[in-house]
């Protein structure tokens, strides 16, 4: 799924807290000591992990089908291209076999439909040891397992249905679909989970769904997220409930190595 749509708005709907980023980048730092390095990010888009993995040192190098995501990637690390980029499909790496000893996988596997074509890339371009690094996003966004959800969830999920808007993953949105898929090449080990509150409004939520700024509202016609935005305003006028009110949702952000046996 190509992002150049999304290249201008990426980084502002995508940011997470200074806090929770800057210990999403500590735990991947840890896990790509200098012997898992050079690390390979299939769909790098703007650098979002991939430039305070950088600045932390590490050695690695970007691949991405959005030409606009990988400009954006340039325009945030000041001007500069920070380490080497391939506008390349993550099915068919313009990459020697066995160049890197890590791949970061962030958000990106559920995007692919022939995501198992994307793991055998990153099977050969992995040196013997090498570890497959990826996050999910457990059936919401930014790879967020969410412990607790709003109130107007259900409802929301009900009007979007009314009009066909249905959220569904084209690739492996579960650590289980990529184990099952390895066998016996790889061990599949959780990282350490990163807390991460986040503060909603319903106002908020039907504001992203009309501007369809993420992926999965892409796939439907601009009448179909207005028709169901109305919806969810009209139920949320009939039940009193305010658009602005915010409501506090915690959960953790996962990601999970998969090392070569090898």
């Amino acid at each position: 799924m190509n992002f150049d749509r999304a290249a201008e708005y990426y980084d502002a709907t995508r940011a997470l807290p200074s806090d929770v980023m800057a210990e999403v980048t500590g735990v991947l730092v840890a896990e790509l000591a200098p012997a898992r390095q050079p690390c390979l990010e299939i769909g790098v888009g703007t650098g979002r992990i991939a430039l305070p993995l950088h600045q932390r040192g590490v050695r690695l190098a970007g691949a991405d089908i959005a030409e606009a995501m990988l400009r954006r990637l340039v325009v945030n690390a000041d001007g500069q291209l920070p380490f080497p980029v391939l506008l390349a499909d993550a099915t068919r790496l313009p990459v020697a076999d066995g160049s890197f000893g890590s791949v970061l996988a962030v958000h990106v596997l559920h995007l692919i439909p022939t995501w198992r074509d994307a793991l055998e890339e990153a099977m050969r371009v992995l040196r013997p040891g090498g570890a497959l690094i990826a996050s999910f996003p457990g059936g919401d966004a930014y790879a967020r397992r969410r412990n607790s959800a709003a109130p107007w969830r259900p409802a929301v999920r009900e009007s979007l249905a009314r009009h066909g808007v249905i959220r569904v993953s084209a690739g492996a949105g579960t650590p289980q679909e990529v184990m099952d898929h390895l066998g016996e090449r790889a061990v599949a080990r959780k990282l350490p989970a990163v807390p991460v509150t986040e503060r909603q409004t319903l106002g908020l939520t039907v504001h992203e769904i009309e501007q369809q700024l993420y992926s999965w509202t892409w796939r439907y016609s601009r009448e179909q997220v207005l028709a169901a935005g109305a919806d969810i305003r009209a139920w949320a006028s009939s039940e009193n409930l305010s658009l602005d009110q915010e409501h506090l949702v915690e959960g953790c952000l996962e990601w999970w190595s998969f090392e070569l046996t090898a």
